[in-house]
């Protein structure tokens, strides 16, 4: 799932215009913002690989 800037500032309490500001006045501090969403978003597909994963092993064992 890729965030939009609305998604961000919802998620963050602020407002859009808030984000943008920050961009410009705050490069440091969004830079930081940035990157966690990035990995917010990876974490998010591990766990979806891990959970297909397990269902394929979950389906290829035999029943106990």
């Amino acid at each position: 799932m890729k965030y939009t800037q609305q998604d961000k500032a919802r998620i963050l309490r602020i407002t859009t215009r808030t984000l943008q500001r920050w961009r410009t006045t705050k490069p440091e501090l969004y830079a930081i913002i940035e990157a966690s969403f990035i990995l917010r978003e990876a974490i998010k597909k591990d766990e979806d690989a891990i959970k297909e994963v397990k269902g394929i092993i979950k389906d290829a064992l035999p029943p106990q």
